[in-house]
């Protein structure tokens, strides 16, 4: 009667003890002000269909806000500047924009800010890598080895539940 519960804490001990999935959301940070960028949909742009981000700023020092910045986005790809707008704020700290690329490549998103007024904050930049593909999904499959792995960790769970049940 034990032995299937001892299985069960087995596995779920091991299963906690694998890594976590990792977000997409990444704090870049230039002196006292950093930044998150939240690409839709799920941090996965594609081509061809406009891209909502939205970008949430952070200030140490409390001085910054969007509407005192000259706040700008530039699109680079391959060191070019293919695009670049101000930022749209749609609070005092985050800016909701769209863009739409127009192949799949890896882009550098610039955001720069500098204050209206002198000394208001410290001015900033920030890039992020983004990846943009074509919307195809491209699945590949599982090692052998990672199968194989997973095999020998679940047997070996299941030798010891049996081991201490005996």
């Amino acid at each position: 009667m034990y032995k299937p519960a001892r299985v069960v804490i087995a596995i779920v001990l091991l299963l906690c003890g694998l890594p976590a999935v990792a977000s997409a959301h990444v704090l870049k940070v230039d002196g006292d002000i950093g930044a998150v960028l939240h690409i839709n949909p799920d941090d996965n742009p594609t081509t061809g269909s406009p891209t909502d981000y939205t970008v949430s700023f952070h200030d140490d020092t409390g001085r910054f806000s969007l509407p005192k910045c000259i706040c700008r986005v530039s699109i680079i790809e391959n060191g070019q500047i293919v695009a670049a707008k101000p930022l749209v704020a749609t609070s005092s700290a985050v800016s909701d924009d769209r863009y739409t690329f127009l192949h799949p490549a890896v882009y550098t998103m610039r955001f720069t800010g500098q204050p209206k007024a002198p000394g208001a904050f410290q001015p900033f930049r920030l890039d992020y890598a983004v990846r943009v593909t074509d919307g195809q999904v491209a699945t590949q499959p599982m090692p052998a080895l990672l199968w194989v792995g997973m095999a020998m960790a679940i047997g070996l769970i299941l030798l010891a539940a049996y081991a201490l049940d005996s």
